[in-house]
């Protein structure tokens, strides 16, 4: 897991994916507030790459945003879930 974490091309292939996630996604989220989770998503992946990329030159830069990272990934799921609750509660299930 540790090495999946410090590949760049893994990196690139997650921001790839999230950027394909938000094109193919825009026309089924009708109002703004549905696009938190892919921000957050986008920022962790973000994060990361950039994290990856001064690793070499300023570690404790590095290691501030690979945490920054974890935290929008997990504000990301926290986004998912409170974006499928308001959903169901909005338009009905």
């Amino acid at each position: 897991m540790a090495n999946i974490l410090q590949s760049k091309a893994a990196a690139w292939g997650a921001m790839v994916l999230i950027l394909l996630i938000i094109i193919f996604t825009f026309t089924m989220r009708p109002v703004w507030w549905m696009f938190f989770d892919e921000f957050f998503a986008f920022m962790a992946v973000f994060c990361q790459l950039v994290a990856l990329y001064i690793m070499k030159y300023n570690q404790i830069s590095a290691r501030m945003l690979q945490r920054i990272a974890l935290i929008c990934a997990v504000l990301m799921v926290v986004a998912f879930i409170g974006e499928y609750i308001a959903f169901q509660v909005i338009y009905g299930a």
